[in-house]
């Protein structure tokens, strides 16, 4: 089968998955015949006319999934993921506030254009799977990494999941693969970022105190009292990666929850602000950490 045959072929399926999982009406697709079959000139906007009918499929089909009503998790309510992917978080998944219109409040072509933007930074199209954009609402039992806002997929077969998995696998891997992430090194959080969760600054409370348990629990109350096991360890910093954006400290609610509204942190936190702003060397400290800079034992600030 050729590429482009290939491509038919997907979007064929993705309009039956798009029917089954009743997120849209499959309209126009955009889609543009083999290059065999039209002049050479028009092969140099190929490129071009997919990505668009890959953007017209997201606005049909994708989009609509981001103003659904979900419900909260383990409770009632209909929120929908725009609701806290909006004005509550300006990191990763941030989306458009939505215009209101006498047919009700959508998202214009610009503010679509605008999500689309940051949609396909959360997609890997050489790895489809491992895409934040499945991983984040996919229930852990399945695969998924967790997500503070809940799970909403039970299993890979869920109808949305599937047609989600199928526009990325349309995606040009070479447009749409993000670039490697730095690791977190383990042994640096052993020996450093556990002692800074442990020890509460200007007289606040520490971390522990309220991130002991639940979907952001951190930072656990050691068994034996007083340092954490292995096993423990690697629980918290589990958590912590969740947190974490691997290269970016700015976009790292780890390290924007605790810091100052004025110095450029959350605009919600519950607990105490352990930073004024960004130049901490404590924060420094943490943020090299994140960029992959710091390693080993060493925790001079």
């Amino acid at each position: 089968m050729s590429r482009d045959n290939g491509r038919i072929d997907r979007t064929m399926r993705l309009a039956a998955l798009a029917l089954v999982a009743g997120v849209g009406v499959f309209a126009t697709v955009g889609l543009t015949p083999p290059l065999d079959d039209v002049p050479a000139s028009a092969a140099t906007v190929d490129r071009s006319a997919a990505v668009v009918a890959d953007f017209d499929y997201y606005r049909q089909n994708i989009e609509p999934m981001f103003a659904r009503p979900r419900g909260y998790p383990n409770a009632g309510g209909s929120p929908a993921c725009v609701m806290c992917h909006s004005w509550q978080t300006g990191l990763r998944f941030a989306l458009a506030d939505m215009t209101e219109t006498p047919d009700g409040w959508t998202w214009t072509a610009g503010q679509s254009q605008a999500n689309y933007d940051v949609v396909t930074k959360l997609v890997n199209a050489s790895n489809p799977t491992s895409s934040r954009l499945l991983t984040k609402p996919l229930a852990q039992q399945a695969g998924g990494e967790g997500h503070s806002g809940g799970s909403y997929w039970e299993s890979t077969s869920d109808p949305e999941y599937q047609v989600v998995l199928q526009w990325i696998e349309m995606l040009p891997a070479e447009y749409f693969t993000p670039p490697p992430e730095p690791e977190l090194d383990f042994e640096f959080y052993r020996t450093c970022v556990q002692d800074m969760i442990q020890s509460p600054k200007y007289g606040q409370l520490s971390c522990s105190a309220c991130h002991a348990g639940g979907a952001i629990g951190f930072a656990p109350h050691p068994a034996n009292g007083t340092s954490w096991t292995e096993q423990e360890a690697r629980r918290g910093f589990e958590v912590v990666k969740r947190l974490i954006v691997p290269g970016n400290p700015i976009q790292s609610r780890w390290l924007l929850k605790p810091l100052h509204l004025d110095g450029g942190g959350s605009y919600t936190h519950n607990g105490p602000r352990r930073w004024l702003s960004r130049d901490d060397p404590e924060w420094q400290m943490l943020a090299a950490w994140v960029r992959g800079e710091r390693t080993g034992s060493d925790c001079s600030m």
